[in-house]
C-alpha cells in the first residue's frame, strides 16, 4: 500500500510539473565579467500553432529575434540561434528560469518572470541618443540604455567613439519629467528634465556639460 502511495504522488508532481504555466516576460542579467553585464529578455507566448519565443537585448537594441530552434517541454526550455552563435538550456520552477547561456564560454543566468507592474514600465525601454558637448567645437556621443527587469531597471551607457560598451550605471531614477543617473565607474552623474521631446539636461564629471538625449528616429 505504501509504495501505491508514493506512486501516486510521484505522478500528481509530474503532472503538476508537465502543466505549469510559462508564458509572459521573463530577464536575466548575463554577467560576462564584473564590469560587463547586459540583460537579456525572452518572451513565451502561445499561438494557434502553438508556443512562440521571442529574445531581446534591450541594452544593445535588439527586439523581436526569434531563434533558429527551441523546445519547451517538462519545464525545460532550450534554444539556439545561428546568428548569435549562441544556445541556452534551463528549467522553469515557479516564477524563476535557471538555467546556462552559451555564447563562446558558459554563462550561468537566472531569468524572473516580469509582474504586471513591471511589464507596464516596458514602455519606458529604449535606447536614448545624444552628443556630449565636451566644448564648443568638439562632442562625444553617448548611448543611453535602459532595460527592464523585475522590480527595477538595468541601465548602461555606450561610448561607441571611444569603443566602451555597457559601462555600468549604479543609481537611476526616472519619472514622467525628470530622467537621473550616477555611474561609479565613471565618477560621472546626469540630470535632465523632459523638454520638447527630449531629456535636456546637465552630464557632470569633473565639469558640467550639457547633453541632450533623444529617441533614434
Amino acid at each position: 500500500m505504501k509504495r501505491l502511495i508514493i506512486l501516486l504522488i510521484s505522478s500528481l508532481f509530474s503532472v503538476t510539473a508537465i502543466a505549469q504555466d510559462v508564458t509572459g516576460y521573463w530577464r536575466g542579467i548575463l554577467k560576462f565579467s564584473p564590469q560587463f553585464n547586459i540583460v537579456l529578455g525572452l518572451e513565451v507566448s502561445t499561438t494557434p500553432e502553438g508556443k512562440r519565443l521571442v529574445i531581446s537585448s534591450p541594452n544593445q537594441g535588439m527586439t523581436g529575434l526569434e531563434p533558429t530552434t527551441f523546445s519547451i517541454d517538462n519545464n525545460k526550455l532550450t534554444f539556439k540561434d545561428n546568428k548569435l552563435n549562441a544556445s541556452f538550456t534551463g528549467t522553469f520552477t515557479g516564477e524563476t528560469l535557471s538555467g546556462v547561456f552559451t555564447q563562446g564560454g558558459d554563462v550561468p543566468v537566472i531569468f524572473k518572470r516580469l509582474t504586471p507592474e513591471d511589464v507596464a514600465r516596458l514602455a519606458n525601454e529604449r535606447q536614448w541618443f545624444g552628443d556630449l558637448q565636451i566644448s564648443k567645437f568638439s562632442s562625444l556621443p553617448l548611448v543611453l540604455n535602459i532595460a527592464v527587469i523585475a522590480e527595477g531597471y538595468h541601465v548602461t551607457l555606450d561610448s561607441p567613439k571611444q569603443e566602451s560598451y555597457a559601462i555600468p550605471i549604479s543609481t537611476f531614477n526616472l519619472s514622467a519629467d525628470k530622467l537621473s543617473f550616477k555611474s561609479a565607474v565613471l565618477n560621472a552623474s546626469y540630470e535632465a528634465t523632459w523638454q520638447q521631446d527630449a531629456w535636456q539636461g546637465t552630464f557632470v564629471q569633473g565639469m558640467a556639460m550639457p547633453l541632450t538625449l533623444k529617441k533614434k528616429h
